[in-house]
């Protein structure tokens, strides 16, 4: 794993000075404040991901004060697993509220050949007609979900990006996996961000409740903001089990920490 680690080093340290060289273009006045603000979060949800993949998915969820102070370190461990687990959830809740219309129509037309399923075409193949038609937003966005559900980051964000930047697509599930890849990578500001625009677009926002809830609560330090989106969560009739009783449980906590 050295060389791989060193290349990712690499690419973080690339992806700083990248930061770094945006904020003196914004203060020299050679970039607008928009321009800057766009391209500084793309950087630090690339930098946010890369940091992922240097882990290797090994990512402590971390409480701080107060939130120290009720949750046990049992519960912790708990939230922590739930919290990384959820991922593979995304694309069923979000799906149930929503998802991305049309890609199967979308990857007919391309491929070629009606009635094509997406479960039938590999991830191979699918980045070979993204590779030839760039612009096809649905299809980069379900196979970009379906690295976010295998927990290959770095290649769900380089889809999500290029949806969301190079495309100018604000699509609310590809916002939602962004922050959240983001906050495992520790940056809870940043990822909080990505999570509000998505619920700002969608407001029934499926698993983006859950994210918004664990970052405030567990990134943030404000169980009072995490409060809200899980009560929204809960309302969804079709939540899975394990994630319903992780939600109340979290509520519960987040409610005792709040009086």
């Amino acid at each position: 794993m050295s060389g791989e680690a060193d290349r990712i080093r690499e690419q973080i340290r690339q992806v700083e000075r990248d930061i770094a060289e945006i904020a003196e273009q914004g203060a020299g006045g050679e970039l607008d404040p928009a321009t800057v603000e766009r391209l500084r979060t793309r950087y630090e949800a690339e930098r946010a991901a890369l940091l992922q993949e240097l882990s290797d998915g090994a990512v402590p969820v971390v409480a701080t004060e107060p939130t120290a102070k009720l949750i046990t370190g049992r519960r912790l461990a708990g939230a922590a697993v739930l919290v990384v687990a959820a991922a593979g959830l995304t694309i069923g809740v979000v799906n149930a509220t929503g998802g991305s219309p049309g890609v199967e129509g979308v990857a007919s037309d391309v491929v070629g050949g009606g009635g094509v399923n997406l479960d039938d075409i590999t991830n191979e193949q699918m980045e070979a007609v993204i590779a030839e038609n760039p612009e096809i937003a649905p299809m980069r966005l379900a196979l970009a979900d379906r690295y976010f559900a295998a927990g290959e980051f770095s290649d769900a964000l380089t889809h999500y990006m290029y949806v969301l930047d190079t495309l100018g697509v604000d699509d609310p599930g590809a916002l939602a996996n962004v922050g959240w890849m983001t906050y495992q990578s520790g940056v809870p500001e940043t990822a909080a961000s990505f999570v509000e625009r998505s619920l700002e677009i969608q407001s029934d926002g499926g698993i983006a409740f859950w994210y918004l809830a664990n970052i405030r609560f567990y990134g943030l330090n404000d169980p009072a903001g995490a409060i809200a989106p899980l009560e929204n969560l809960l309302r969804y009739d079709n939540l899975p089990q394990e994630l319903r009783a992780a939600a109340e449980d979290l509520l519960r906590d987040a409610g005792a920490l709040n009086e």
